[in-house]
């Protein structure tokens, strides 16, 4: 069985990957998640708030941070 804190992290792992094909589109990602948009501006609050570095923010973090999850 998920715990709620699997799920959570699932969901917002979910969209991290979607935020890092097309950052700061909200919308386009509410979509591809199939999600209303302020539930991705909900989360990516919450992302920002685990990567209080700004990685979110910087493009070579991002960048960073895609090529780790898609790391085998």
């Amino acid at each position: 069985m998920i715990t709620p804190d699997e799920a959570s992290r699932a969901k917002l792992l979910e969209t991290l990957r979607a935020y890092l094909d097309d950052p700061g589109q909200p919308a386009r990602i509410a979509e591809r998640l199939g999600v209303h948009p302020q539930t991705v501006r909900y989360r990516l609050r919450r992302l920002r708030e685990l990567f209080a570095d700004g990685s979110l923010d910087d493009a070579d973090r991002r960048f960073a941070l895609a090529l780790a999850l898609r790391a085998p």
